[in-house]
């Protein structure tokens, strides 16, 4: 369980913005509707402060930070603009010197109003990841097989995961929403095979997340 912080502020009375999404912040440069360009910085947990005693035996991965390129498109309904389509893509490489990877995500997500104070949306998304990174997160080399009796194992780079998070927004009044989601998540290809996962943890992940929006 934690917190996480959600704002957006739109700049000079136009479509751009800036936004702060959890534990990425990015900038919309684009003064349009339907498409969104622009910088994108994340923040990524390493393995510091691991549950599992055994994984905790193998070398520690400090957090990074990570910049990129974000952009999507959107078809949004000229009658009603709650009901829309978007779909995402977004580049991010390390910049810590951490892992030395990179990232590609990709979502589609789907929003359709039940009535005029609910929303709900569908989405699919996916996740390709560098050799780097996958090495870093899902390998097991010599030292840590010898420190945590894994096996060892070599992860190579390719799509690491499938993504769908459904959510619902419900809008008590003009300024306040009520927003509630679901990420199940399937980890892929050697992401999956991984022994980190394979013996000691889940391919399956769920995130579940309630939250109050106000706006202006």
């Amino acid at each position: 369980m934690g917190v996480a912080p959600y704002g957006r502020l739109r700049l000079w009375n136009s479509h751009r913005y800036i936004r702060l999404n959890a534990n990425d912040l990015s900038v919309n440069l684009l003064d349009q509707r339907t498409w969104q360009l622009g910088p994108l910085l994340s923040y990524r947990m390493g393995r510091n402060d691991v549950d599992d005693d055994v994984v905790e035996r193998m070398r520690k991965i400090d957090n990074s930070v990570e910049a990129g390129l974000t952009g999507s498109w959107s078809w949004i309904d000229p009658r009603y603009a709650q009901h829309r389509f978007n779909l995402s893509v977004d580049f991010l490489h390390d910049v810590s010197s951490e892992h030395e990877g990179f990232v590609v995500n990709t979502m589609a997500r789907y929003w359709r109003p039940v009535s005029r104070r609910l929303v709900y949306s569908l989405g699919l998304g996916t996740t390709f990841a560098s050799d780097n990174l996958n090495s870093t997160f899902f390998g097991v080399n010599a030292t840590d097989s010898a420190a945590s009796r894994l096996p060892g194992f070599t992860a190579e780079g390719g799509i690491r995961d499938i993504r769908v998070p459904p959510a619902v927004v419900w809008s008590m009044s003009k300024t306040l929403h009520f927003a509630a989601g679901l990420v199940y998540g399937r980890l892929l290809g050697d992401a999956a095979d991984s022994p980190v996962v394979d013996m000691r943890g889940s391919k399956n992940r769920f995130v579940t997340g309630e939250g109050l929006v106000r706006t202006w």
